[in-house]
């Protein structure tokens, strides 16, 4: 299937100072990440704090312009679009942020929350406004009587509802989903989960998830792609890469999660913190802390590939893929 959204190698650098009297350096968020989102389908991306994630949202987005590279959506440069067609691409490409009490104006109503989008693209009348903003709302759980009230009146969860009738008022054709859950208290994380299920069996929306919780990534998503230090290191559909993980990073990774595969022996958990992106290691960039590591893995940087008898799988490690 042709891509919604498509990254080619994109990168996306920050100039730094390292000290008050240093000369410039830079932070190298995301070091050439190529990936794409097909119709009616969910990539998740996971990995540690700092590995280049909502940076790599923020270019998707085209809230950032990257230092290298291209998103193309419907196989076209979107930094090259004209204002209509940026207007086009908002509407069809949403996100749902993070932190929902930070991202609701607290001055205005659900209502305007909610009817904006629907003003701002010309697809409702005056008089079609409110109750097609009930409609949306009753969609993600909340009911007509909430349209007059402010955002301080609600819970976490609420907000975060109301974030995703947000997002859905102008019928998107992808949702990046950043971090949706981290904010919420569990049992409220169930709830959206629930939602965001719901919108992905039924809506035929495509989603970008971006999560720490490798719980909710498996749930949610057909592949992941595991991010370590501004690159993809590996990347499959989510039933394979959640049974057999092929980069020890993300064997890692899955091990110190809290009882994934309950009943199956726990892998090494990484040793060490990751290096800054200031100073991103030679070679590999995970070999500092790789139980496997071996001679080539300091000095060379293992390419992005498809390892021999792994049909649909790409992995970026000397161990798969000999240089």
């Amino acid at each position: 299937m042709a891509p919604i959204i498509e990254a080619e190698n994109v990168v996306k650098h920050f100039p730094v100072k390292k000290s008050m009297f240093g000369k410039e350096a830079w932070l190298k968020a995301v070091g050439g990440v190529s990936l794409q989102v097909a119709e009616n389908r969910v990539l998740g991306i996971v990995g540690e704090s700092g590995s280049g994630k909502s940076t790599l949202a923020r270019v998707l987005l085209a809230l950032s312009r990257p230092t290298a590279g291209d998103v193309k959506f419907e196989g076209r440069s979107i930094f090259g679009f004209d204002r209509q067609q940026m207007k086009a691409f908002r509407r069809a490409v949403q996100i749902i942020f993070q932190d929902p009490f930070a991202s609701l104006n607290p001055r205005i109503t659900v209502f305007d929350t909610v009817s904006e989008p629907l003003r701002i693209h010309g697809l409702a009348g005056r008089g079609e406004l409110r109750p097609k903003v009930a409609g949306i709302l009753k969609s993600v759980g909340l009911g007509e009587e909430v349209l007059d009230r402010y955002p301080h009146e609600f819970s976490g969860g609420q907000r975060q509802r109301i974030c995703i009738a947000r997002a859905l008022a102008v019928s998107p054709r992808l949702i990046i989903a950043d971090e949706p859950l981290s904010a919420l208290d569990v049992s409220i994380q169930a709830q959206i989960l629930n939602i965001l299920s719901s919108l992905k069996e039924n809506s035929g929306i495509s989603f970008i998830f971006i999560s720490h919780d490798l719980r909710v990534v498996e749930y949610l998503s057909d592949e992941v792609a595991v991010m370590y230090l501004g690159k993809v290191v590996e990347q499959s559909g989510a039933p394979s890469l959640f049974e057999e993980p092929l980069h020890p990073y993300t064997a890692g990774l899955f091990a110190s999660a809290p009882s994934l595969k309950p009943g199956k022996s726990r892998r090494e958990v990484p040793k060490g913190d990751v290096p800054s992106p200031i100073d991103v290691p030679p070679g590999c960039p995970f070999h500092p802390r790789c139980p496997k590591r071996f001679s080539p893995c300091d000095k060379v940087v293992p390419r992005l590939g498809q390892p021999s008898g792994k049909t649909g799988r790409l992995v970026a490690c000397h161990l798969w893929n000999p240089y």
